[in-house]
């Protein structure tokens, strides 16, 4: 009976840390300061016009160049982003 609670204690404990049972950190061995993800929010607007979309979606973007812009989905059949310059 003692054998059995082990081996089931082993078996927990394994899929335990398997399925995201380790210790989550704050993040301090990452490097990166509060805030200083946010820039990687805004897609670029020449990545983003190769991908596919859902027609009537809106999002912003920034170009190469540095300059921001708007991104609509074109409507049926391509399904594709449109992003003009502001």
């Amino acid at each position: 009976m003692i054998l059995r609670g082990l081996a089931m204690f082993a078996v927990v404990s394994v899929f335990g840390m398997g399925c995201g049972g380790a210790e989550v950190t704050d993040g301090a061995e990452s490097g990166v300061q509060p805030g200083q993800g946010s820039a990687e929010l805004i897609s670029s607007c020449e990545t983003l016009q190769t991908r596919r979309c859902t027609p009537g979606a809106e999002t912003g973007c920034q170009w190469a160049n540095g300059t921001f812009g708007e991104c609509f989905c074109q409507e049926i059949p391509a399904n594709k982003w449109v992003c003009l310059s502001n």
